[in-house]
């Protein structure tokens, strides 16, 4: 059946998105149950040899080889840590390495100055001490579901800014700063667009987290594009702490049973309920999810279940257009991969080495970042020479899909246009619609 193919993303959404955290795909919080299990993650094979990993970042960064030395260049940090504490993990792993052996930034080491989120007000009070301090030449930030728009009012003119992984409308909108990922609302209009043209499904049944987050993102992100494309759509909220039978009913709801496509916009928990909920069912669907559904703890599930493989088999999963499981040369995975596992260092009292969800890209940030300033030079990292130079940045950008371009439609804040869909078939993951292919999914800016 012939269709329209794309929708751009609606007015609607900017101010109703408050996009959950599942999309973007974070790992488990640290009380989730991953760090009790023990189990190690699978780290891909093949990632390249650390000399290969260093001499991409040196061509990425334009730094020069060996260790940091003077006085350092300081760079702020702010993250929601009892919730992403694996954002912490990429950027600290990307600071030794760049100190260790790109030559820091301009041959200075790079230091961080962090401040933590865990109410809106301490945006406001992270804010300012970074706008107040003449040390700090610019302000990275992980990942929050409080306190964005303080943080951004207090460093907007201030400090240029350049944010990890949006999940809220402020990370999207805001003027103070520039996000390099497609963000969440890159990947889940990419999933409905993907769904559409893999598929060609004439219904589609959807899951979400039942709160202002998951309502956004289903039913502005999400159903517009279905709608816009002639497919019926049922969609069904289910509470943050849903149980595989409180999922079963939804999924039944839903129409799971018969629809062409079932897509989960759910927690990562949410994600191993669904699992459980497809096999008490005793369906098959065509899973359509997003990048937080292959954490540890859904592989400690599986396990646990004594199922083959490490992740759902057949689902399909959303990010940014590279795979850490499929890692390349070229977009920096191989390099990112192998130092992660030099640098990196288990936070949230884990054993594991948590380098999917957010890691990833905060370790890109801060090589970025680091980039710019070996371009600049330590001496003309004045606030107006910075900031332009990270808003005018079109990439390529490490381990993200596609050109950047920031300021555009929207979502002004949110710079990088396509994303990525692999499946995990068979006990190995295959490029579907990615940056590996070259066949990725551009999201249309409105």
């Amino acid at each position: 059946m012939a269709r329209s193919r794309h929708l751009a993303i609606t007015a609607a959404a900017a101010t109703a998105l408050l996009v959950p955290t599942a999309i973007a795909g974070a790992s488990a919080p640290p009380d989730s149950g991953a760090a009790e299990s023990g189990a190690a993650e699978e780290v891909p094979t093949g990632t390249g040899t650390p000399e290969e990993a260093t001499e991409w970042a040196l061509n990425y960064t334009g730094g020069t080889a060996g260790e940091a030395s003077g006085d350092p260049i300081r760079i702020g940090y702010v993250n929601q840590e009892a919730l992403f504490p694996e954002a912490t993990l990429g950027i600290k792993a990307a600071v030794e390495f760049v100190n260790a052996e790109l030559g820091g930034a301009d041959g200075r080491p790079i230091e961080l100055v962090e401040c933590q989120l865990n109410t809106a007000e301490d945006g406001g009070a992270c804010g300012a001490q970074m706008a107040n301090d003449d040390s700090i030449v610019a302000v990275l930030t992980g990942t929050s579901n409080v306190g964005n728009k303080e943080l951004y009012d207090a460093l907007a003119g201030n400090k240029p800014v350049l944010i990890g992984n949006g999940i809220t409308t402020d990370d999207f909108v805001n003027t103070a700063g520039v996000s390099y990922t497609a963000g969440s609302t890159g990947v889940i209009a990419g999933m409905a667009i993907f769904t559409i043209e893999e598929f060609a499904p004439e219904n589609v049944a959807v899951v979400y987290v039942d709160n202002a987050g998951g309502q956004a993102g289903a039913q502005v992100l999400l159903k517009p594009i279905l709608d816009a494309a002639g497919v019926t759509s049922t969609l069904v909220g289910v509470p943050e702490t849903a149980t595989a039978p409180d999922i079963a009913a939804a999924m039944q709801a839903a129409g799971a049973d018969s629809a062409d496509v079932f897509v989960s916009l759910l927690t990562l928990q949410g994600c191993i309920a669904s699992y459980d909920a497809i096999s008490s069912l005793g369906i098959d669907p065509v899973v359509v999810t997003t990048g937080l559904c292959f954490g540890t703890p859904m592989t400690d599930h599986l396990a646990e279940l004594g199922v083959e493989g490490t992740y759902p088999d057949g689902w399909y999963f959303g990010g940014y257009g590279y795979s850490y499981f499929l890692p390349d040369y070229d977009s920096g995975m191989q390099a990112y991969i192998t130092k992660v596992q030099e640098y990196g260092e288990p936070v949230g009292g884990s054993e594991t080495l948590e380098y999917t969800g957010f890691a990833g890209p905060m370790f890109a940030n801060l090589l970025t970042i680091t980039k710019f300033i070996n371009e600049l030079g330590a001496d003309n990292l004045d606030f107006t020479t910075l900031d332009e130079t990270v808003r005018s940045f079109t990439g390529p950008m490490m381990i993200q899909s596609g050109p950047i371009e920031c300021g555009v439609g929207i979502f002004i804040a949110a710079c990088g246009h396509e994303m990525g869909i692999e499946q995990y078939i068979d006990g190995e993951w295959v490029p579907v619609r990615d940056g590996l292919n070259g066949n990725p999914i551009v999201v249309p800016v409105a």
